[in-house]
């Protein structure tokens, strides 16, 4: 149900763009590149989106899926399972996201039942907390049949050596990229010689299908388009994509109050969007705050960030353990040295808020009512009282509340969201 919230209802440059051929134009083995989100040299912020959308390749051509880490994990998942989902599920899409009318119940059974044989990455479980599945999160390739129903059984250890794709496998799935490593930022599909001219879809487990893109393959010897027109097709959708987030980064307010996906909140803001885009801007607003020793600041958590101070170094919020098994990082998500959260009140009916980014972000709460607590109604207040600036302390992951904190002593402190590596800010404290 939460990928088909996030995928029919919420549907809420950078690093170089990099391109490679392998033989000559025409003839002989291509390769062409597509971008797993991006990281933006504007704004920092996660596109939920493949850079092109579509790619078209031969027989015996590679496909390189090159992640740019902006914190949001991503996987590549195709397969004959996938094209049979994606027949139902994305003209669902395109009918009811973005601006379209609420989709009925019939519509959202319909969507439920094309996904039910594909296992999401994530798992909301009933203590509130979000756990990574093993069935989607580790790599799996299969002739035929489904992967475990289990969510903490991996595919069998002979069915994650992956073979090239042939069109014919049923499952065929990178897992968790991760951002380091051997399998670093990147997942390279080769295409079999024997793979029937079609179209191929592919999207992300996590995410869910709203993040998903598609593999043409064209007859053997049929012009292709160059390596440089795919990454310019790419720049073109991400200068489209990008342009609305960085407007709305710009408009944000950096005091006093803005409205943002039908909320009303109080700068400084951790977080911003744009409901039109498949995407969050991780910035801290106003980047720099300042203060005075006693008097408290509050941020509003706009999606699923954490605010962190004295952060020892970088973690991020998936670890890939030696062993393959994919988890969440306690680290990353969990509160540290800071008094619990209160508890959320009840959130809104399924399809209202902003989407949820990330893992494990808590559904957006009405918050108190009217003139209980202080700043805008709408988002619940936890007040974790004062820091002496010494040890590491950390809201965990947030989303859909007001945190609150007092400074004891001068100085800048710097802070991060340890989610976003790219999403930095400092108080200085007088």
């Amino acid at each position: 149900m939460r990928r088909l919230l996030f995928a029919l209802v919420m549907l809420a440059g950078g690093g170089a763009l990099a391109a490679c051929a392998g033989g000559a134009e025409g003839s002989g083995a291509a390769t062409r590149e597509v971008q797993v989100d991006y990281v933006h040299d504007e704004v920092a912020s996660s596109f939920i989106a493949y850079f092109p959308r579509e790619v078209t390749v031969r027989p015996g051509d590679t496909v390189v899926f090159r992640q740019q880490w902006t914190g949001e994990p991503h996987s590549v998942t195709m397969g004959t399972l996938v094209d049979e989902a994606m027949a139902v599920v994305a003209p669902l899409i395109e009918e009811y996201g973005d601006s379209g009318p609420e989709p009925p119940r019939k519509v959202m059974r319909a969507f439920d039942k094309a996904m039910a044989p594909l296992p999401e990455m994530g798992q909301d479980q009933e203590d509130g907390s979000f756990q990574m599945s093993q069935n989607a999160g580790q790599p799996c390739y299969l002739d035929s049949g489904g992967p475990p129903e289990d969510p903490d059984a991996p595919c069998a250890d002979a069915d994650k050596d992956q073979p090239a794709f042939n069109g014919r496998q049923s499952y065929y799935n990178s897992g968790f990229i991760p951002y380091e490593g051997e399998r670093g930022n990147e997942f390279t599909v080769e295409l079999a010689d024997d793979i029937e001219p079609g179209t191929y879809n592919y999207y992300c487990n996590l995410h869910g299908p709203f993040q998903r893109g598609t593999v043409n393959v064209v007859e053997p010897g049929a012009d292709i388009p160059s390596a440089e027109d795919v990454a310019r097709q790419a720049r073109e959708e991400i200068d489209e994509m990008a342009s609305p987030l960085v407007a709305a980064y710009e408009r944000a307010p950096r005091e006093g109050t803005g409205e943002v996906w039908g909320m009303t909140v109080e700068a400084p803001f951790a977080g911003w969007g744009n409901p039109k885009v498949h995407g969050t801007i991780n910035e801290f607003i106003p980047e720099t705050i300042e203060g005075r020793v006693g008097e408290p600041i509050t941020w509003s958590f706009v999606g699923g960030h954490t605010v962190s101070f004295k952060v020892p170094e970088y973690f991020a919020q998936v670890i890939l353990e030696e062993d393959g098994t994919v988890r969440i990082s306690d680290e990353a998500v969990k509160p540290f040295n800071v008094p619990d959260p209160p508890t959320p009140p009840q959130g809104p009916e399924e399809g209202e808020g902003p989407p949820e980014v990330g893992e494990g972000a808590p559904e957006e709460s009405e918050g108190p009512p009217p003139g209980e607590g202080d700043g805008p109604p709408g988002l619940p207040l936890w007040d974790v009282g004062s820091w002496d600036g010494e040890d590491f302390i950390s809201s965990g992951l947030q989303g859909g509340i007001r945190f609150r904190m007092t400074f004891a002593k001068p100085g800048t402190y710097p802070y991060a969201c340890l989610l976003h590596p790219q999403m930095v800010g400092s108080v200085k404290v007088t």
